[in-house]
C-alpha cells in the first residue's frame, strides 16, 4: 500500500477549544471549522468525570497542576519525534540523549515497534462530515499503518505516569472509533484494527519501571 496524502493540521481555538479549519479535504466543504474529536467528546463528559478533573486539581493544587499537565504534553510531543525519525530510519540518539529520564517511554513503547510494516500516514489531520445534517468533527490521526499480519491500524501513542483504569480507557476506544470512521470516510479504505499504545513511566518515582498499556479493538468492534 502506497503512503496516503497527508494533511497538515490547521488548529484555532473558539471559546478555548479546539477546532480545525478544514481545507482541501476530500469529504469537507473547503474551509468549514469542525469541533476537535477531544472537543467534541469533552462535551458530552459525564458530570462525575468532569468534577473528578477538579477534585484533583484541588488536589495537587494549581500550581502541581499545571505543571503536570505541561509535562505530559512536552513529553507527548518528545516520543512523537523520537518514533518520527524511528521509521523514518533516521539517528533518534539526540532525543534519546537530550531527555534521558524520558527515554523509559521510548522503551515502552519499542516492543509494539516491531509488528508495524510500514506507516502510510503520519501526523495527519482528518475528518468526518455529514453533509445532510452538515456537522462533523476533526482531529490529528497518529499514525496509519501496514502492519506485519497484513492488516492497516490505526495507531494512537500516548504517554502515562502508570497504567489507565478501565474507566479511563473507553475514553480512548472512543477517539480510536472517531478517528477511524473519519480515516475511512477520508481515504476510502476499511480499517482493520486500532491501537492505542500507551508508554507508562514515571521518572519521579526512584521504583518506578516502564511498561506498556495496550488497547485494541479490532474491525467488529470499529464499526
Amino acid at each position: 500500500m502506497t503512503s496516503l496524502e497527508r494533511h497538515e493540521p490547521q488548529r484555532i481555538s473558539i471559546n478555548q477549544k479546539r477546532h480545525y479549519c478544514c481545507v482541501g479535504f476530500p469529504n469537507v466543504p473547503d474551509g468549514i471549522v469542525l469541533p476537535s474529536v477531544t472537543t467534541m467528546f469533552s462535551s458530552m463528559a459525564p458530570v462525575g468525570k468532569i468534577m473528578a478533573l477538579v477534585n484533583w486539581r484541588k488536589r495537587v493544587g494549581e500550581d502541581e497542576a499545571k505543571r503536570r499537565t505541561r509535562l505530559a504534553a512536552n513529553r507527548g510531543t518528545w516520543l512523537h519525534a523520537v518514533l518520527e525519525d524511528w521509521f523514518g530510519d533516521e539517528d533518534i540518539e539526540h532525543h534519546l540523549d537530550s531527555a534521558p529520564d524520558w527515554r523509559p517511554y521510548f522503551e515502552a513503547a519499542e516492543p509494539f515497534l516491531q509488528d508495524i510494516s510500514q506507516p502510510v500516514l503520519v501526523e495527519s489531520a482528518v475528518a468526518w462530515y455529514d453533509d445532510e445534517q452538515a456537522m462533523g468533527f476533526s482531529g490529528t490521526l497518529d499514525m496509519l499503518a501496514l502492519m506485519n499480519n497484513g492488516s492497516l491500524a490505526l495507531v494512537d501513542w500516548k504517554t502515562s505516569y502508570k497504567e489507565k483504569p478501565d474507566k479511563q480507557l473507553a475514553d480512548y476506544k472512543r477517539q480510536l472509533g472517531a478517528y477511524s470512521m473519519a480515516a475511512e470516510q477520508m481515504y476510502g479504505t476499511s480499517v482493520d484494527e486500532a491501537w492505542c499504545v500507551i508508554a507508562c513511566y514515571d521518572p519521579e518515582q526512584a521504583d518506578s519501571k516502564p511498561s506498556l498499556q495496550l488497547v485494541h479493538l479490532d474491525g467488529f468492534e470499529l464499526v
